[in-house]
């Protein structure tokens, strides 16, 4: 049961949210939603002790490996330095047995610290225990651990076993070799471990300490090392009213950190690895928990998004995503990008999609630039597997794969998946075949950033050659009809994945031909601002060709256009697939209730949408259709929308309150909020879902303070919920940080500097310096 309002103070309620009672069939929505993190690791928060159905997580950004030739390649779950064996009088501490009370475990994000506390009652014995943990942000391969153990009425005798375990996998699959273990002056732990193909080197340490009242003990630890694990006990007696404090701080490193130049052997890494160690071991838990809570508190003035709700949770919401956000983005290095499920659990491989580009990069281009330019660079890294694709698959140019990995992997994505459930065979999975319009999302990132921030420097050194390179691909991926006498795009999967091999998805349509025209707008402009870059890229990627051939073919692209009732078709047939009565799958408690009635080929026939498909293009286009046509698809589609998706109520969300209907809106901002922090104890068992995530975010500023970047043009249109009084975020524009504040009558922006700022405040050009304030 998760609670966000029996916690400590008014003010904690907004930075934090609590589980007040233990459930060992629902481990797995805590151990997502309330894992640690800083871009660099990722640790999932499962208990101290072990139970039944917990998955423990520990995952390093960029790290990945094939298990074998037969599975696709993966972030490998490494070894786990947060299990303790913990034993009171001879029998094994567990929260099944015994009786618990003032049972707690509260995830603080202001500090990002986790913290579990409660009373457990044993064969007459009570004792109070207190968890802290926290991964570090001031130093990214620093994982902190206290426990305090206060026996209340009797005395106990405790033994505590810890250490470090790499008898862990990725639900079976295994990636590394057996490894060496040590234990240096009977305190500092290592185990060595390499993946079995990717040959990274990880190099584990960990380290002890405890007190007795405050007051720091020598206990002696026993040794013990065993296959995939070196660990220490400690045995000791503990009276009744004295607190045993047990400290355990350990470190992460591998052979890929970026601090390590390419060839350092791996015994210099395990040196330097062993000398942090002993640093974080005489530092202690406190003054390293200080360290990493003043680098968060930087982190909230950085992002900070207030709101004055009559509803607490939404501000919490909002706080609870950026978080996310920000333990998941590797900001330390361009060659890392963001997985589906972050940095929390085992879904989708780590691997990265379309999430990123449009639904978790707009966050960082207005609110960390530089961390938004880090996440394309990872993708202009990408071009190498991107072009491997497109030759594989017959094309030219960069053809991005629709899951990624390590930059130069390309396509990723596993080839089957779960068992159709009329059938009974397993189903293939068509995303890394067909689904393409990530390419053009990628493009479009590109252009989003530029326009929004001005940085030329990221053009010249990578854009335009990413643009270029997926024009040249859509080029190639046309296909002439000749009895209708237009260039198609056939057989593919649109954001809608419940449509597979659909001919003129109109948003890949749409999407394909803006990259092309974008490709054409820059060679001209690059023709006569940079004359010297044009002509090295025009030697790299035969750029002349690729004009011929884009000017012949633009024109005479499909691009599915409005019906008598102002529809765009989805595609080719879907609107003459079959209407059935949705009303219960929208009524939903699970994703994808659809499927205990029908299998995939089945849903395929109907007129029935997995997300926000076509809804998508006129939230990323939006200045190419006009309001009358969004409306009546919006109108059109969203009752046959079930938001299957976690990425689809976000959009629909901005949708709703571009068109007045505010209500609607706020719903769909409450239903996104909740899929992750919400009621349904299962829906993040395998990881948080980081592109809806990215979603509440653009709900707050792209929706209900409706900012928008047109055309190059900063627009704001603020519409704010009934719920909401005031609204305050940052906004980065064109190099300028402006504070944005919002409130039912009044829009207030000030600028960090009083060089003059332009944008279009409901449709009305404004410039102004320094500070601006209007009625609207």
């Amino acid at each position: 049961m998760l609670s966000y309002n029996e916690v400590q103070s008014e003010d904690l309620k907004k930075w934090s949210f609590a589980e007040v009672q233990f459930n060992p069939l629902a481990l797995g929505k805590c151990e997502a939603i309330m894992s640690l993190g800083n871009g660099y690791m990722g640790l999932r928060s499962a208990a101290e002790e072990s139970y039944i159905g917990e998955k423990r997580n520990l995952f390093v950004n960029g790290t990945f490996n094939k298990f074998d030739e037969f599975e696709v390649t993966e972030l490998p779950n490494t070894a786990d330095i947060t299990r303790l064996d913990i034993r009171i009088d001879g029998t094994r501490f567990s929260l099944e047995r015994g009786t618990v009370t003032e049972y707690e475990r509260m995830l603080n994000i202001r500090d990002a610290e986790l913290v579990r506390s409660f009373i457990w009652e044993y064969e007459g014995k009570k004792i109070r225990f207190e968890f802290r943990r926290f991964v570090s942000l001031a130093k990214l391969h620093q994982i902190g651990l206290k426990v305090s153990i206060t026996p209340l009425n009797e005395g106990i005798t405790l033994v505590i076993n810890s250490g470090i375990d790499g008898q862990v996998s990725n639900s079976g699959s295994q990636h590394f070799h057996e490894g060496e273990k040590r234990i240096y002056d009977k305190t500092f732990l290592e185990l060595i471990q390499t993946t079995t193909e990717s040959k990274v080197d990880f190099v584990h340490g960990a380290a002890h300490r405890l007190r007795l009242n405050q007051q720091e003990i020598d206990a002696a630890p026993k040794m013990d090392i065993d296959r995939r694990k070196v660990a220490v006990s400690y045995a000791l007696d503990v009276a009744a009213g004295d607190c045993l404090e047990f400290e355990k701080m350990a470190t992460v490193f591998t052979s890929r950190d970026r601090e390590f130049a390419e060839g350092t052997s791996l015994d210099d890494i395990r040196q330097h690895a062993l000398a942090e160690l002993k640093a974080f071991h005489s530092a202690g838990y406190d003054p390293l928990f200080a360290e990493h809570q003043l680098a968060w508190s930087k982190v909230w003035e950085q992002y900070n998004v207030s709101i004055q709700s009559s509803n607490s949770f939404d501000q919490l919401a909002v706080r609870f995503a950026i978080y996310h956000l920000v333990i998941m983005t590797p900001a330390h290095d361009r060659r890392m990008g963001i997985g589906a499920k972050g940095l929390s659990g085992e879904g989708y491989k780590g691997h990265s999609f379309w999430d990123t580009e449009i639904f978790i990069l707009p966050f960082y281009i207005y609110t960390h630039p530089e961390v938004a330019r880090s996440l394309l660079e990872y993708r202009y890294l990408g071009l190498e597997g991107a072009r491997a694709k497109a030759v594989e698959n017959g094309f030219t140019g960069a053809m991005y794969p629709w899951e990624a990995a390590w930059p130069s992997d390309g396509e990723v994505t596993p080839e089957w998946g779960q068992v159709d459930i009329v059938t009974g065979k397993q189903i293939k999975i068509w995303s890394g075949f067909i689904e393409q319009h990530i390419t053009s999302d990628i493009a479009y990132a590109v252009w989003h950033y530029y326009k929004a921030t001005g940085d030329q420097d990221f053009m010249d050194r990578y854009g335009y050659e990413m643009i270029f390179d997926t024009a040249k691909f859509w080029a190639s991926r046309l296909e002439w009809n000749e009895a209708k006498g237009v260039y198609e795009i056939n057989e593919v999967v649109g954001p809608d994945e419940y449509k597979e091999h659909v001919d003129n998805n109109a948003f890949t349509n749409y999407m394909a031909s803006f990259n092309i025209r974008l490709a054409m707008e820059y060679y001209h402009s690059l023709q006569n601002s940079n004359a010297d870059l044009f002509q090295s890229l025009n030697g790299k990627l035969e750029l002349e060709e690729a004009m011929n051939e884009w000017q012949s073919k633009i024109e005479q692209i499909y691009l599915p256009q409005p019906n008598q009732d102002g529809i765009i078709p989805q595609d080719d047939t879907y609107l003459q697939k079959k209407l059935i009565d949705l009303t219960p799958y929208k009524l939903q408690s699970k994703v994808g209730s659809i499927f205990d009635d029908y299998n995939l080929d089945q849903v395929g026939e109907m007129q029935v949408s997995k997300q926000a498909d076509i809804m998508m293009l006129f939230f990323l286009l939006e200045d190419q259709f006009t309001p009358e046509v969004k409306r009546a698809n919006y109108d059109y589609y969203e009752p046959k929308t079930l938001h299957d998706s976690s990425l689809s109520m976000s959009t629909h969300s901005i949708l709703a309150n571009d068109f007045g209907d505010r209500d609607l809106a706020y719903q769909l901002f409450e239903r996104a909020s909740q899929i992750d922090l919400g009621p349904y104890m299962y829906s993040s068992d395998a990881g948080i879902h980081s592109a809806s995530l990215g979603g509440i975010w653009e709900c707050v500023v792209l929706g209900f303070a409706g900012v928008r970047m047109l055309g190059g043009e900063l627009h704001m249109n603020p519409n704010l919920p009934k719920a909401w009084d005031e609204l305050s975020f940052p906004l980065y524009w064109q190099g300028q940080r402006l504070e944005v504040h919002i409130n039912r009558e009044t829009l207030t922006l000030t600028a960090n500097s009083d060089q003059e700022v332009q944008l279009v405040i409901h449709g009305n050009p404004i410039k102004f310096s320094t500070e601006l304030q209007i009625q609207y």
